[in-house]
């Protein structure tokens, strides 16, 4: 059985709550998925010890994105102030009607964990993908499709 790490983040900036916090907290998982709510920090070191201690084959990201509407597949992440040094997710979301596929995550911390969490999974042979969630999306929709991405690893 697959060892599965789902992360999401604590609240940031002016937002009073973070849509993949809620979602971690309150979601009903196998024994073997693990769940953890990172700080809204550039630290490399806070990832990798979760990372490390897990020892997962599959690692998703989830990250709250404030002006999507619809769930964002991230596939490329950069290196954090140099847009041109590009890394690519692994694992394979389903694609629906609720999705889109994107290629850029930004230059904030969800960024920064994908670039974290793929080159750890590519010395680890584990599979990355990361997801953008709109910050006012239904919880119950939401618990649905990481369900189906769970199945579908």
């Amino acid at each position: 059985m697959q060892r599965i790490l789902i992360y999401g983040f604590g609240l940031y900036q002016q937002y009073t709550s973070n849509i993949t916090e809620v979602l971690l907290r309150n979601m009903k998982l196998p024994r073997n998925i693990f769940r953890e709510v990172f700080e809204v920090r550039f630290d490399r070191q806070m990832f990798e010890n979760v990372f490390e201690t897990v020892q997962p084959d599959v690692i998703l990201g989830l990250g709250q994105h404030p002006r999507a509407r619809k769930l964002r597949i991230e596939r490329r992440a950069h290196k954090r102030g140099c847009f041109i040094a590009n890394r690519f997710s692994t694992l394979p979301l389903p694609q629906t009607s609720e999705t889109t596929v994107a290629y850029d995550a930004g230059d904030y911390v969800c960024n920064y964990s994908m670039w974290i969490g793929i080159d750890w999974c590519g010395k680890n042979q584990a599979r990355y993908g990361f997801l953008h969630i709109p910050k006012d999306y239904s919880q119950k929709k939401l618990a649905r499709y990481v369900k189906r991405a769970i199945e579908s690893c």
